[in-house]
């Protein structure tokens, strides 16, 4: 393991994280729902520039980012490590997947049009596949298109169990072929956006440049405004995402220069090795990121229920930020609920895995 002195993020740094990632969930929230109100003027599929993809980059950084901060500041072995990203990822995913399939059978009874617009058939097996996180192993893609946004938390899933392996091997070659294994099973698709990732862990360990505070957050403006320009202009690198060969890695390319102006954000980011002064604002901010993980699995689902509860009207603007505040109240009520169920996993994967009493949080 890599002998790294942890940072400490507190105070606008700590801030400043938590309002990228609720700035970039509520991006996917407002994108989603704009190209569905109002077709006509969707981003065009042809053309660069996809906010909600971009938004997903920024999560992938960020969640490297995070991951290397949990793993050297707070690292309990490798169990534990297992026990947090599990219960992490499953307390919210089959939630969701369950309240998916409600929605689904609620939708094909008020909207049956509305309901074969999102069927692909084989319903069972998306479900089953997304709950095990293996939706998107090597040239499949099959979350339920209810819910097409759970394609990245297979990634993320794969992305922590190679990290894990790689990160508590005990030394040896033998040591390197359980994480080997599960780049094999994972696939290109997965491998071939885990450089993102990986830029958000390099952000975190490598040494930051002596700046003064000023500069940095200067050059932390710059590279976020870096990063917009990246994701307006650069075309997709090599295919248009959402298709056949890679469907959301075929613009691998492209989103490698994007992540890496996010990685760069992050790494120029003013952090310390000393505790020092929270934020004031800092909870309320860290409330509020905690649900952007519930926005971001349930907001499509809640969406298309609330077309076929209460209709649709395209280019209507009044029914768009109607329909945008209902699924933002309704994804954070289960947020918070979802939230308080999330140590009955714990405790179970306490069990699988036969941990101690700690009760990771992150």
């Amino acid at each position: 393991m890599l002998n790294i002195k942890p940072r400490v993020i507190i105070g606008s740094s700590s801030v400043f994280l938590d309002a990228l990632r609720i700035g970039a969930a509520l991006t996917v929230l407002y994108i989603h729902a704009f190209d569905r109100w109002f077709p006509t003027k969707a981003h065009s599929p042809g053309e660069p520039g996809e906010p909600s993809h971009a938004a997903v980059v920024i999560f992938f950084v960020l969640s490297g980012y995070v991951i290397a901060h949990t793993t050297i500041s707070r690292n309990r072995g490798a169990l534990l490590y297992a026990q947090a990203r599990l219960s992490r990822l499953t307390s919210i995913v089959i939630p969701a997947l369950l309240i998916t399939a409600v929605i689904a059978v609620i939708v094909k009874q008020a909207n049956p049009e509305l309901y074969a617009a999102h069927s692909r058939g084989y319903e069972w097996v998306r479900y089953l596949a997304s709950g095990l996180f293996v939706n998107e192993l090597w040239l499949f893609s099959a979350a339920p298109p209810l819910n097409g946004s759970l394609w990245s938390l297979s990634f993320e899933f794969w992305y922590y169990t190679i990290f894990g392996l790689w990160f508590f091997r005990k030394g040896g070659w033998k040591s390197f072929i359980l994480p080997v294994l599960a780049v094999l099973v994972a696939g290109p698709k997965i491998i071939l956006m885990m450089p993102v990732w990986l830029a958000g862990y390099l952000a975190y360990i490598l040494p930051r440049p002596k700046t003064g505070k000023p500069i940095a957050w200067l050059l932390v403006l710059l590279g976020l405004f870096v990063a917009w320009l990246a994701v307006t202009y650069i075309p997709f690198i090599p295919y248009r995402i959402g298709y056949t060969p890679l469907y959301y890695a075929n613009q691998f390319v492209t989103d490698w220069v994007v992540g890496l102006f996010i990685a760069a954000t992050l790494w120029i980011l003013p952090t310390g090795t000393e505790p020092g002064t929270e934020h004031r604002f800092a909870g309320i901010f860290r409330k509020a990121a905690d649900l952007t993980f519930p926005l971001y699995v349930l907001h499509f689902p809640l969406l298309v229920l609330w077309r076929a509860l209460f209709g649709y009207q395209a280019n209507n603007w009044a029914q768009l930020w109607q329909a945008l505040t209902s699924v933002l109240v309704a994804a954070s009520v289960l947020g918070i609920l979802l939230e308080m169920q999330r140590p009955v996993w714990v405790k179970f994967f306490k069990k699988i895995l036969g941990t101690s009493n700690s009760s990771p949080k992150n």
